[in-house]
């Protein structure tokens, strides 16, 4: 069906109705009168017009769009609106709800616009057996088909709310999908921090220990007695011999407790 919302009767100015004719005196919508047609309420020669321009897009508040055209989304969806202080099981709840809300908003659009084109369906196949009627059953029948028009009409109004009331959610949505991205990767960079904290903490030196990592010295084994008969140049002479051999000495008492401990094992 065409859009007639915009035509009116150049006869009597009338609205048209969704079949293309005047609902006030039932004439077929034309641009222009019949050459024997006169204009009500107008001298001869003049007309209504047949369009008017179109309604401001201004959203009309009625009993069906009143609560979603006044409500705030940002206000009407912030019960799951993920903050910057929520933790991970927060946003799991608010994620949930955020499910639950755009499930019944989804059911509730895709109900009102299946009534809308069952609606649009029923005055279709009712203008078609209106032409096989009698004067006397379509009189009967005019009540039934003006409600149902009227119907029509109102549930139109309902499925547009709808489709707007999906729109703003799906906006509200997306700005929720980003802000727990923003808390996850916030969440994640605090426990990488912690965890880097903890493992520096792990490896800073212990007792007996210096920054460069190296464990406690060991002394080399040297004889009192000799530190009074050895010149200085003999005891540097000595010292380097122990320092050389030190590393030799400590590989072969590693390999020996390495021996003790398989042997023990093999009993």
């Amino acid at each position: 069906m065409a859009d007639n919302s915009n035509k009116r009767c150049p006869q009597c100015g009338g609205a048209i109705d969704y079949f293309g004719s005047c609902r006030r005196c039932g004439r077929e919508w034309s641009e222009g009168l019949e050459d024997e047609e006169v204009a009500e309420g107008l001298p001869a020669g003049k007309q209504h017009p047949a369009e008017v321009k179109p309604p401001s897009k201004r959203l009309k508040r009625n009993r069906y769009t009143k609560s979603s055209a006044a409500a705030d989304p940002s206000s009407t969806y912030l019960h799951w609106q993920i903050g910057d202080s929520d933790d991970e099981l927060e946003i799991i709840k608010k994620r949930s709800l955020m499910r639950l809300d755009s499930r019944k908003t989804y059911n509730a659009m895709g109900l009102a616009l299946r009534a809308h084109e069952a609606e649009k369906g029923a005055l279709l196949w009712l203008s078609r057996l209106w032409e096989f009627l009698s004067e006397k059953e379509q009189v009967a029948l005019t009540p039934a088909l003006e409600h149902l028009k009227r119907s029509f009409v109102d549930i139109k109004a309902v499925a547009q709310a709808k489709v707007n009331e999906a729109a703003k959610m799906e906006l509200e949505m997306d700005k929720a999908h980003k802000s727990a991205r923003r808390a996850r990767l916030r969440m994640m960079d605090a426990e990488n921090k912690r965890r880097a904290k903890e493992a520096a903490q792990n490896e800073m030196p212990g007792p007996g220990q210096d920054s460069e990592g190296f464990g406690v010295p060991t002394p080399v084994d040297l004889d009192p007695a000799l530190l009074d008969t050895l010149s200085r140049e003999e005891l540097l002479e000595l010292a380097k011999h122990k320092l050389s051999t030190l590393d030799q000495e400590r590989r072969l008492r590693k390999r020996g407790e390495r021996l003790t401990d398989e042997d023990t094992s093999d009993e």
